[in-house]
């Protein structure tokens, strides 16, 4: 088990793979069968799931950027605490766009097995979480 390989897998969905709204490159990087623990409102399971993920925060915030607060790796795991910035111009969690700034943050455990992300565990953090 390589600790900076999956960091490195977890970085490269945060700065490469969500930013450039590009949910097909998920399927490189997630198992099969991938399950998120905490899914968004209407994501489907497994790949599509993931993909999903990857669209809706891109749609609803097109000129979205992340700061990786924090990314630790342990055994199989890797969390990684971050703060989205961008402009709310498309629906998210079931409510309009609003036109206006936001910033959210959360904390994200992934599961990484033979070198794809098998599973996923976030919790937002309070008062910058999507409202739902």
């Amino acid at each position: 088990m390589n600790l900076d390989a999956n960091k490195a897998l977890i970085r490269h969905v945060f700065e490469k793979v969500i930013t450039v709204g590009d949910p097909v490159a998920m399927r490189e990087l997630v198992a099969p069968d991938w399950v998120d623990h905490d899914p968004l409102p209407g994501q489907p399971g497994g790949l599509a799931g993931a993909e999903y993920v990857v669209s809706t925060m891109h749609s609803a915030h097109p000129d979205l950027r992340f700061t990786i607060d924090d990314l630790v790796a342990e055994a199989d795991r890797v969390t990684i605490r971050w703060t989205l910035r961008g402009t709310n111009t498309g629906p998210m969690l079931g409510r309009p766009p609003t036109g206006q700034p936001v910033e959210l943050a959360a904390i994200v455990i992934f599961r990484i097995a033979d070198g794809k992300i098998a599973e996923r565990w976030a919790g937002w953090k309070p008062g910058r979480a999507p409202a739902r």
